[in-house]
C-alpha cells in the first residue's frame, strides 16, 4: 500500500505521540557507610551450635554412679567450708528480671528464683542438699521443686557443681560452675556469681 508523503509523515506524527517518553530515572543514592564494628543483624537467629564431643551415656551413667557413691562417703557433715549463709545472685543472666537467693545451712539448702522468662512472671522454690565430693567440687541434690518443671528443675534433679572465687579466703563471693548435664569439660559448665548476704 503507497501512502503519499504528508499523510505518512501524519501517520508517524500519531504513532510517535502514542508511544510515552522513557523516563528519566533517578541517580541511585550513594550507599550508606557502614562500619565495621557494627554489622547489620542477621536475618534469621543463629541456631544453637551441637557440642562437638557428646558425652558417651555409659561414660556418663558411670560418673554419675561414681560421685553419687563419693558423696554418701566423704565426712561433710557440716557441710563446704564458709558455704554456710545467704547468698545473692549478681552474675548475668538471659532471664529478664532474674533474681536468685540461695540459703545454705550445712549440707541443707532453700533456693528462691524469680524471673520473667517467656515475658510471663515465674517464681520458684528449690530445697534439697549440697554433698562434698572432692577439693571445691560438690554434689547438689534437689529433693523438691515447687512448681515442678520451673526453670528446667526437677525434683530428684543431681548434678557437680565447682565453687570458686574467694569463698575459700574471705567467703563473701563465690562462683558456681555447675555441669547440669554431666559435661565436665569446663566450658560446658554454666556459671553463676553470687555475693553473701550479710545479716
Amino acid at each position: 500500500m503507497n501512502l503519499a508523503p504528508s499523510l505518512l509523515a501524519a501517520t508517524l506524527g500519531l504513532v510517535l505521540l502514542a508511544c510515552p517518553s522513557p523516563e528519566v530515572r533517578p541517580a541511585s543514592p550513594a550507599p550508606e557507610t557502614v562500619e565495621a564494628t557494627d554489622p547489620p543483624p542477621p536475618a534469621t537467629p543463629t541456631p544453637p551450635k551441637a557440642p562437638r564431643n557428646p558425652v558417651d551415656p555409659e561414660t556418663k551413667a558411670a560418673t554419675q554412679q561414681e560421685y553419687r557413691k563419693l558423696a554418701l562417703k566423704n565426712d561433710c557433715s557440716r557441710g563446704f567450708k564458709n558455704l554456710d549463709g545467704t547468698w545473692r545472685f549478681i552474675g548475668q543472666s538471659r532471664t529478664p528480671n532474674h533474681t536468685d537467693v540461695l540459703k545454705v545451712t550445712g549440707t541443707r539448702f532453700t533456693e528462691h528464683l524469680t524471673g520473667d522468662p517467656d515475658g510471663a512472671h515465674l517464681e520458684a522454690d528449690l530445697s534439697g542438699e549440697i554433698r562434698c565430693l572432692f577439693k571445691n567440687r560438690v554434689l547438689v541434690m534437689i529433693d523438691k521443686v515447687e512448681p515442678e518443671g520451673a526453670y528446667g528443675n526437677t525434683s530428684g534433679d543431681q548434678y557437680p557443681c565447682d565453687l570458686l572465687g574467694d569463698i575459700a579466703m574471705s567467703g563473701n563471693k563465690m562462683l558456681m560452675i555447675c555441669y547440669y548435664d554431666w559435661d565436665l569439660r569446663t566450658a560446658a559448665g554454666i556459671e553463676s556469681e553470687f555475693e553473701r548476704v550479710i545479716e
